[in-house]
């Protein structure tokens, strides 16, 4: 029985992968304590998780604006309360040096399992070679593999996403105020994402109206009360947009509700049209069938999973240039975006229809 500290300062999606190395630990007897250090985006996502002892969270915006004296004091603090607890094993996701570092020589942590990126895996005891990113296969088995230096080879890799029994009296408050009664069926799309990607979000977001125009012809194939469209408030206007193309109802609380307020609002729904995106993730943990939208990025490497017939991650595969989306680096020069502005809403329309999707949505209650 060891106490386990995990590292993990990316987006949704990859806080999402480290579900199941937080469970398997847990039901194999491994982890007296699991506890976790993420950062300020994604504190939702764990907090909720019954299996986690303990969160710890570093805003770097935060630490960025303040004084360099503050944050001194900030950080000191922190790695105190660290190291009370002792840990023996570190699970290292950042891909980078600094947590290692301070896991070795100032936390005194025995064992620090991450990946070598770049060999940036000085300092860390265990390391798992990753020369080029993510590549090859899914992510979620990339995080996976880092349990084999725990002699652990096998890891279901379903995400998991919990809630609170208020979470699901808030979301029928929600739906209430759209105009949804129990048992009505209604759609959740997400026009946004991409925003760890910062002021290049849009390179991950197919048009509002191709989401309309897809929304459209599903219409008569899967009738529905309502879109709900979810998202932050700086995608707010992308829902307008939607929203003004849709031919049926819809409401649009991109801002206005949390992220786990969202989460509960997409459990309920009959099916996500999304770009590539957290909420795309959050709907496989929920088993929510989604259809996902793929520009620059691999859907074969960062697409939902597991895979299977109600999750569907739709790109172009005609393109050279994609996907473009390697070594965590993309092309932000590039002007013509085909990737995203070329997919039509035909063609996703077709490859729907072609595949067991709606076959799934049909036999889902909400």
């Amino acid at each position: 029985m060891k106490r386990i500290l995990i590292v993990q300062p990316f987006g949704i999606g990859d806080s999402l992968f480290v579900t199941p190395l937080i469970r398997t630990l847990k039901e194999r007897g491994m982890a007296e304590r699991v506890d976790m250090l993420l950062g300020s985006r994604t504190r939702e996502v764990f907090e909720r998780n019954p299996l986690i002892d303990r969160i710890f969270v570093i805003d770097r915006d935060k630490l960025k604006r303040q004084g360099l004296f503050r944050t001194f004091f900030e950080i000191g603090g922190l790695i105190f309360r660290l190291l009370k607890i002792r840990y023996h094993v570190l699970i290292d996701c950042s891909l980078s040096r600094e947590y290692a570092f301070f896991a070795r020589f100032f936390l005194a942590i025995p064992e620090r399992i991450g990946f070598d990126y770049k060999k940036r895996g000085i300092f860390l005891s265990r390391k798992l070679s990753l020369p080029a990113g993510f590549s090859g296969k899914p992510v979620a088995e990339h995080y996976a593999e880092l349990l084999r230096f725990l002699e652990i080879t096998e890891v279901d890799c379903h995400p998991q996403f919990f809630f609170r029994a208020e979470d699901d009296t808030r979301r029928g408050k929600i739906l209430s105020d759209c105009g949804i009664r129990e048992g009505e069926a209604y759609i959740a799309v997400v026009p946004g994402g991409g925003d760890s990607w910062g002021k290049d979000a849009s390179f991950k977001r197919w048009p509002p109206v191709f989401f309309a125009q897809v929304l459209n012809a599903f219409r008569s194939r899967f009738p529905a009360k309502m879109v709900i469209v979810l998202g932050s408030g700086g995608e707010f206007r992308l829902g307008e947009e939607l929203l003004e193309a849709y031919e049926g109802k819809g409401v649009n609380l991109c801002g206005k509700i949390s992220l786990v307020d969202s989460a509960a609002v997409l459990k309920g729904a009959r099916y996500l049209l999304a770009n590539d995106s957290g909420m795309v993730h959050i709907a496989r943990s929920l088993d929510v069938p989604c259809v996902a939208i793929y520009g620059p990025v691999d859907e074969k490497v960062y697409g939902p999973y597991p895979r299977g017939p109600a999750y569907l991650a739709i790109g172009r595969s005609d393109l050279d240039c994609r996907p473009c989306y390697k070594n965590f680096r993309y092309h932000s020069n590039c002007l013509h975006r085909s990737c995203l502005r070329e997919l039509s809403p035909a063609e996703v329309i077709q490859r729907v229809y072609q595949s067991d999707f709606f076959s799934v949505v049909s036999s889902r209650k909400s």
